[in-house]
């Protein structure tokens, strides 16, 4: 590891970036004996460096193995453009959006919010601009849903354990008995539905894309003016389209997030 000569640098930081890119160097799932060695630091800084990122949500820790977690994309959101991934789910997007007139989304989950990683808006269709990089609350999306109906019981319940609900419509789900029985609906049908509840006007539909590696749960939404689709139209009109273009992304999606 390079040594900074520069009287400013803060050296501790230097040594966290080194773990962190030693993910690059390496395979996606490392030991502490690993990443210590592709960083060139002993085992004990590497192992106080990791669990502080541990800690803050942007490694996580698997029995002996460490590796990344998808909270490490609010350190770069203008960087998305340029990763496999989002060139994949962008191209896709764009192409159901044309088709069907409807703005585009994909999102990956970073509890208690949705994190915008793609998009395409053929209209306006929210009163807020959404752009690479904006959150939303993932309990009142319809990705958010999805992505939270595929987690284990007990991550579920650690989130929900954890959150306050701030329902943002009239329309929205008020308690956590609520939210369980609309997410246990959910996984059943394996897709998702808000209508209205993120604001009045608006809805969605959404559905996974992915394979979850090292925890990172992504999904695609349609969104659209309620005064033009019911929630019955979006069943039978949307959903065969997004279903098949979500199938389209996980296939191209191999060689990014293997199985």
């Amino acid at each position: 590891m390079e040594r900074s000569t520069h009287p400013d640098s803060v050296q501790s930081l230097t040594r966290g970036l080194h773990v962190l890119t030693a993910f690059n160097r390496g395979s996606s799932r490392m030991t502490l004996s690993e990443i210590a060695v592709l960083s060139d630091l002993t085992r004990g800084t590497t192992r106080r460096l990791l669990l502080t990122l541990v800690e803050n949500g942007y490694v996580g820790l698997d029995g002996k193995f460490f590796y990344l977690r998808p909270q490490l994309l609010e350190l770069g959101y203008s960087y998305l453009a340029s990763l496999s991934f989002n060139d994949i789910v962008q191209k896709h997007l764009n192409l159901i959006a044309e088709q069907l007139h409807e703005s585009a989304s994909a999102s990956v989950l970073v509890f208690p919010e949705v994190v915008y990683v793609a998009r395409a808006s053929t209209n306006r269709v929210m009163t807020i601009g959404l752009s690479v990089g904006s959150k939303l609350p993932a309990l009142y999306t319809s990705m958010g849903r999805i992505m939270l109906a595929q987690l284990s019981e007990n991550e579920l319940e650690k989130h929900l354990n954890s959150v306050t609900l701030a329902p943002p419509t009239p329309r929205a789900i008020k308690t956590i008995a609520e939210v369980r029985t609309e997410l246990e609906k959910v996984r059943s049908q394996g897709y998702s539905i808000l209508d209205q509840e993120l604001e009045i006007g608006l809805r969605s539909i959404g559905v996974s894309i992915g394979s979850h590696v090292n925890d990172t749960y992504a999904a695609i939404n349609i969104s659209v003016p309620a005064s033009r689709l019911s929630v019955e139209e979006l069943e039978v009109k949307i959903l065969p389209m997004l279903q098949n273009t979500a199938q389209q992304i996980n296939s191209e999606l191999g060689s990014v997030w293997p199985s």
